[in-house]
């Protein structure tokens, strides 16, 4: 797989301001627990088996996450694009096949727009560092499953509180 992916000297193209900030504004409409995955991995570096194991999540539930946030920063509709991003993500899955390797090696040399297309979300890859670094900043996502439902918890108990005053009184 490294020798697929672009070499570190290859350096991360410049993203203006507004790009950042759609692409952040893009994460931050995920879900959650998507934002987590994606944090682990493009943050803390951990790979898709770390993840899994640190969430109590399957593999399959891991990669389907990453493909979610990595469509937050490609062009809705372009098929080729979403093919790429499949690949991407899959080929980085611990229960990647050899075939499948084989499948991704074909696909690649079938033609020259697959590799462009590929090259292309590598770059897309890249250009959510920093929008991961500002949306991770305080480290949120490394608290696991109770920094998540915190809030929702906190806000289901204001309510319930809430509606027993409000029945309390009527009564």
């Amino acid at each position: 797989m490294s020798r697929l992916l672009l070499p570190l000297e290859h350096g991360p193209h410049a993203v203006d301001a507004p790009a950042d900030d759609a692409l952040l504004h893009g994460l931050k409409r995920l879900p959650r627990r998507v934002q987590q995955v994606f944090l682990l991995n493009r943050l803390d570096q951990l790979d898709f088996a770390g993840i899994a194991a640190r969430l109590g999540l399957p593999l399959t539930s891991v990669e389907r996450h990453m493909k979610q946030a990595l469509q937050t920063a490609r062009p809705q509709g372009d098929e080729l694009a979403s093919i790429a991003g499949h690949w991407y993500v899959r080929l980085q899955t611990p229960q990647v096949s050899a075939c499948e390797r084989i499948d991704f090696r074909r696909w690649l040399d079938a033609d020259p727009a697959h590799l462009q297309a590929f090259h292309d979300t590598e770059l897309c890859w890249r250009s959510l560092l920093a929008p991961a670094r500002e949306l991770g900043h305080d480290g949120w996502y490394r608290q696991g499953r109770a920094a998540l439902s915190l809030g929702g918890c906190s806000i289901a108990l204001g309510l319930g509180v809430a509606a027993l005053l409000l029945f309390g009184f009527a009564a």
